[in-house]
């Protein structure tokens, strides 16, 4: 058969499997085009460092003999084409080293094969011709018939041989890949967990042990429960604090059951320097959906919470005097009639001349004025009932299982300690009335009607 009958199948051969090659290589991270086999670098570090945001610059390509490349300059080879091994497989056994370059150039390893073993058959024919004196042509026919046999033995176990030591090969190197993949993938998440602003991230397996945390939680463990976690502690050996450690305990075993759970923690008694964390868990899945473990990601709220009760303390209640608004006082309405409270009285109370105090001695003093009568409703009412701003210059005390004489006990209680009172040189007079419900057929309307109505009684 011709020679240039083989070169089509050589070459196919060849570069099919080069392709195979590099491909993997460029899958795994690796520049099959200007990998430099003579770096100390690991390609781990090659194929990870692009992931992890630690460089400020990016990475700029040198040419040593210019500025820039000179796109009509030949091409130079690349290490692959000159070194016989990369940085990946100087890694492999001696075995597999010897093996490699066979595999590189199949068609090459046969062909040296094949001659090596012509010449040993003609050599050790003629030695044996020699000896035992056998005529040329019989000698050219055993020659013939080995080499015969040689090369169809030769191509037979050439094949098998290949076949399976590139599925091994593969294999091994579908291994390295797998593991640069985790290593990328882990190098990601560490990145993922760190940068996140303002988040404490972990993980936990089954058994509530960590697998992973940044440094914001780990510093907030230290900082809470004086204690240093590491891999592998139990989270819940590191909280203190019994009724908290329970909560988050069921919160954990209900994430385990397959439930998204969040919970808002407070730590400290004082409200004003409390911090509140809001805790959000979600399972961590395995490739057949089965619960493997926990995923946490922890924010610190108080600012959010402080001004979520500042919102809400201003929905109920007045911001000049601090008392309790209108909205809070139909609240109290409607609970009443709910619950059917009987008895109950109600005190109104009106200023007087609040229009013209407002212009004569201008707004600051009859702010002053309303705040000196909400401290004095607050001072003579006590626990008894709510004081609260009904209006402009109106005030209402609501007294739920009140009766009427201890409603108008309290009116003479209030008259008493505004009388002679004075703000700002401006005295303070104000009119009272106030109604009580001993039964349900009496609504709150007008129970309202009937206090603002003696107020106004009491003005004439």
């Amino acid at each position: 058969m011709p020679a240039g009958s083989f070169r089509p199948a050589k070459n196919e051969g060849i570069m099919a499997y080069k392709d195979d090659l590099d491909k993997l290589r460029r899958e795994a991270g690796i520049d099959v085009d200007h990998f430099d086999p003579t770096s100390d670098e690991p390609a781990s570090a090659k194929s990870s460092s692009k992931y992890l945001p630690l460089s400020k610059e990016p990475t700029a390509r040198v040419y040593p003999d210019s500025s820039s490349p000179d796109p009509s300059s030949p091409k130079a080879p690349s290490p692959r084409e000159t070194e016989p091994f990369t940085q990946e497989e100087k890694k492999l056994t001696w075995w597999q080293k010897i093996s490699l370059p066979f595999i590189r150039n199949s068609f090459m390893s046969v062909l040296f094969f094949v001659l090596i073993t012509l010449v040993w058959i003609v050599i050790s024919h003629t030695v044996l011709a020699s000896i035992r004196h056998v005529d040329r042509r019989t000698l050219v026919l055993f020659m013939i018939k080995d080499a015969i046999f040689m090369i169809v033995l030769a191509t037979v176990m050439y094949r098998i041989f290949l076949n399976q030591f590139a599925n091994t090969y593969h294999l091994e190197e579908d291994f390295e890949k797998a593991q640069e993949e985790t290593k990328k993938w882990q190098s990601i998440q560490r990145s993922m967990m760190e940068t996140i602003p303002e988040t404490l991230s972990y993980t936990l397996d089954r058994d509530f042990r960590y697998t992973s945390f940044n440094t914001r939680h780990k510093y907030s463990m230290l900082r809470m429960w004086h204690s240093e976690i590491h891999v592998g502690d139990c989270l819940l050996d590191h909280i203190t604090d019994d009724k908290i450690r329970e909560v988050i305990r069921k919160d954990l075993e209900q994430t385990l059951k397959g439930e998204y759970t969040s919970q808002i923690t407070k730590f400290g008694d004082n409200d004003r320097t409390a911090i509140f964390w809001q805790h959000y868990y979600a399972p961590i899945l395995d490739e057949n959906k089965n619960i493997i473990g926990i995923s946490c990601y922890v924010n610190n709220i108080t600012s959010l919470k402080q001004s979520q009760n500042k919102n809400l303390f201003l929905s109920y209640h007045d911001p000049l005097t601090q008392l309790y608004n209108r909205i809070h006082c139909e609240d109290v309405f409607t609970k009443a009639d709910r619950e059917e409270t009987v008895p109950f009285s109600i005190i109104v109370i009106d200023i007087q001349g609040m229009h013209q105090i407002n212009d004569n001695y201008g707004t600051t003093t009859g702010d002053n004025l309303l705040i000196k009568v909400g401290e004095l409703l607050t001072k003579a009412v006590k626990e008894t009932g709510t004081v609260a701003r009904w209006g402009s210059d109106e005030f209402i005390v609501l007294l739920p299982d009140t009766d009427h004489a201890t409603a108008e006990a309290l009116v003479n209680i209030c008259k008493c300690d505004f009388s002679g009172v004075t703000v700002n040189g401006v005295p303070l007079r104000a009119h009272f009335g106030f109604a009580t419900r001993t039964d349900m057929s009496r609504s709150i309307p007008d129970l309202l009607r009937s206090a603002e109505r003696q107020s106004m009684q009491d003005r004439l």
